[in-house]
């Protein structure tokens, strides 16, 4: 099969080129311009001028659109633009290129990302839940619209809301381990806080069977069954760190920064340290989807054995 990715070298796409590569699919990374200083003889792309190598696309089967400016840097004035105009305008290039070259693959298959969903929603919210208020969910509720209107040139088209990614390459995790030796893992806000998280082998899993048709296409909470508080995870990486005689120091502590430290140093963008949300992946357990890490304790133990 022959896939055309876009964030191919980020945290999920890089997994997910690899995984797709050992499964003996063709795959064609689409590399934004100022993110190509080493690929030159790669496809390329300009969301921003609106260029773009149509020839990248030629008898494609599946596009995987996951590219987007990293939400974790400072949301200047300039970034919160880039966050915003990088998904709608980049999602928005490839419908035009689509319509107007005849161009029309068998699926399309996008990120998102559960800042779809209120922040704080404490209730366990599945698909069917409502938008909520804000940038982050203006953010999500315009780039699944922009992706949607795939569907008017009869590709079939899905989303993936992803959850926070635990992973040792990126997110919130290499953060949380950096002290756990010494038996210091830190939380911030409260420990109270329901992180809605995911292993990013699950999250990988999850676009494979979408691209095998296994699951049937639509949108999806790309998030573990068992969200859990903040707090556990930090007492689970303790535990599993002395579990498998990684330890330096007989402590356990999990320090907090509260919230109104990080509203101050962080400002608007401290949502993303203060995330509160009890989302669950209704569609994913209906269509049956084996999640291999479906327990913190089982994520963090894999995790921590790999690291």
């Amino acid at each position: 099969m022959k896939i055309v990715i876009t964030g191919s070298s980020g945290l999920i796409g890089n997994v997910l080129v690899k995984k797709l590569q050992a499964q003996h699919h063709s795959i064609i990374p689409l590399f934004h311009e100022s993110n190509n200083q080493t690929h030159k003889k790669d496809f390329t792309w300009n969301i921003f001028s609106k260029k773009l190598d149509i020839k990248a696309f030629e008898n494609v089967d599946c596009v995987i659109h996951l590219a987007g400016s990293n939400i974790a840097k400072p949301w200047t004035k300039a970034h919160k633009s880039s966050i915003y105009h990088s998904r709608i305008d980049g999602t928005n290039l490839l419908f035009k290129m689509f319509k107007e070259n005849n161009i029309f693959p068998k699926h399309f298959i996008a990120a998102s990302a559960i800042g779809y969903y209120n922040d704080p929603v404490l209730e366990q919210t599945d698909e069917s839940g409502k938008v909520g208020n804000g940038f982050l969910a203006k953010v999500c509720s315009d780039w699944e619209t922009a992706t949607l209107q795939m569907e008017t040139l009869g590709i079939q088209t899905s989303i993936v809301r992803t959850g926070l990614v635990l992973s040792n390459d990126g997110g919130v995790l290499p953060i949380m381990n950096k002290f756990r030796k010494l038996g210091v893992v830190p939380t911030t806000g409260s420990p109270n806080n329901i992180w809605s998280w995911i292993h990013i082998n699950d999250l990988v899993n999850i676009y494979i069977d979408l691209i095998h048709n296994k699951l049937p296409n639509g949108i999806y909470n790309g998030v573990s069954p068992n969200p859990c508080e903040q707090g556990k995870i930090a007492k689970t990486i303790l535990l599993e760190t002395k579990k498998q005689n990684q330890s330096i120091l007989p402590i356990n502590f999990t320090p907090n920064a509260p919230a109104f430290v990080l509203k101050t140093i962080l400002g608007e963008r401290s949502i993303l340290t203060l995330t509160n949300q009890n989302i669950y992946p209704s569609k994913l357990l209906k269509e049956s989807f084996a999640f291999e890490f479906p327990t913190i304790e089982m994520a963090i133990e894999n995790l921590i054995h790999g690291a």
